[in-house]
């Protein structure tokens, strides 16, 4: 017998697409097309294969043996796997203009074919199991003109509101992938950023400002905006504000982006979406700034906002004052008090492989001392991020650390969580944008 195509599986088991319909070219192909939340997938037996949003924006593709990433930002992303030691991780690099233009015309290609198969009746339907239900033929359609709509000068005209909606973007930690990005300030305060990367100038919005702000992102990510499962409010001074700017940022927050309950019109349709309310997150990389205090954190907690994360780079105040930084642990350990009886969780961010040999060992003692002194449970999230990729340090770097030797120093700060104590310690992951494991 055999083997079935991943479209035929897809058709019979695929239970992340409730709603799907099969389709055989005369030739004897099989063709799955599924809708899940907030998406719809094609596969053509078992390559290529297209994801898309609502609004037949493509956001992932595998064609032939080769992955490829479409951004809100439309820039097209490469996605290549190789071997790192025993390891498997998955590299990026950003596809050349005229391949990333070549890719979008052959999908929107194949979108157009696809509706003229349709049309003319070439292609058999294959029957759904009783389990799942059938995605109708002309509301297939009604989706791939959808596709078909995205040529050069869509995509054109998507990129400039894109670039008309945000400026320079901040530094995401790792759990907020599929978050939406909102800016209620631009840039960097103070003319640095975490980990002397790169700084862009620093402007904060108005209430007003940020409702326009809120206004041109929902524009911009339409249907897509079920697909996101947090916000995160940028940037990293936002938490500077006075209160009431605080509270009227998360007002336009949930003004514009939950819906109001649908009336009752019958059986929702599946290309209906209807955000509900979302967990926001924030970033704090200076805690010398006016910050909230623990009636602000209540309030702000009631608000929706979930977890703060913070950039602390070094546990070492030598090196922590390179990076600009000049508050102590203790300052921290207070910090993290406050937030925490607000009932927010909190995130740190420390750097791995930092200055090169002159300092690695003094960096990592003082870092795992630092860890071993402050308030963190099991909601909380300690991020590494290599140092290195980065644009710049601060620090002496005539000795860099080699790969084997940052990820020494990587495993022996994961195995602090491990370490005894009657209370869950938080999760602690290696984070390197470049990088991925796969």
């Amino acid at each position: 017998m055999a083997q079935l195509t991943e479209a035929a599986c897809l058709l019979q088991s695929g239970a992340m697409y409730p709603r799907r319909i099969g389709l055989r070219t005369r030739s004897g192909a099989d063709i799955f097309a599924g809708v899940k939340p907030g998406g719809v997938s094609v596969y053509f037996g078992d390559s290529p294969i297209y994801h898309f949003d609502l609004d037949g924006r493509w956001q992932r593709a595998f064609v032939g043996e080769a992955h490829f990433l479409k951004g809100l930002d439309s820039i097209v992303h490469s996605i290549d796997r190789e071997r790192e030691g025993i390891a498997m991780v998955l590299r990026r690099r950003t596809l050349p203009f005229g391949q990333a233009v070549d890719l979008d015309a052959s999908i929107r290609t194949m979108a157009l074919d696809l509706i003229d198969d349709l049309d003319s009746g070439s292609l058999e339907f294959v029957p759904v199991p009783d389990r799942a239900r059938p995605l109708q033929v002309d509301e297939f359609r009604t989706f791939l003109d959808r596709v078909a709509g995205w040529d050069s000068t869509a995509w054109f005209a998507h990129r400039e509101r894109y670039l008309g909606t945000y400026g320079p973007m901040p530094f995401l930690p790792p759990d907020c992938p599929g978050a939406l990005v909102v800016q209620a300030s631009l840039g960097h305060s103070g003319g640095r950023a975490f980990g002397r990367a790169r700084p862009f100038e620093h402007y904060l919005r108005s209430p007003k400002e940020f409702d326009e702000h809120c206004q041109a992102v929902k524009r911009l990510v339409g249907r897509r905006l079920s697909q996101f499962n947090r916000i995160f409010l940028a940037g990293a001074d936002v938490l500077h504000q006075p209160i009431t700017v605080l509270e009227a940022y998360f007002d336009r927050l949930w003004t514009h982006f939950v819906a109001e309950p649908p009336i009752p019109t019958g059986e929702t349709q599946w290309d209906e979406f209807q955000p509900s309310k979302l967990p926001v997150q924030v970033m704090l990389d200076d805690l010398n700034g006016p910050l909230p205090g623990p009636d602000d954190w209540r309030r702000l907690a009631r608000a929706g906002l979930t977890r703060v994360t913070i950039g602390v780079e070094s546990g070492d105040s030598m090196i922590r004052s390179t990076y600009g930084k000049t508050w102590t642990n203790d300052s921290l350990r207070s910090a993290i008090d406050q937030i925490h009886q607000a009932g927010i969780s909190v995130g740190l961010i420390l750097l791995v492989g930092v200055g090169g040999r002159s300092v690695a060992e003094s960096h990592l003692a003082a870092t795992l001392a630092m860890l071993e002194i402050l308030p963190l449970g099991g909601e909380d999230l300690v991020t590494l991020v290599d140092a290195r990729s980065l644009d710049a340090s601060p620090l002496d770097e005539r000795l860099p650390l080699t790969d084997g030797e940052v990820e020494s120093e990587i495993q022996r700060l994961k195995a602090w969580r491990s370490g005894g104590g009657p209370s869950k310690r938080p999760k602690v992951v290696a984070y390197n944008p470049d990088k991925q494991p796969g």
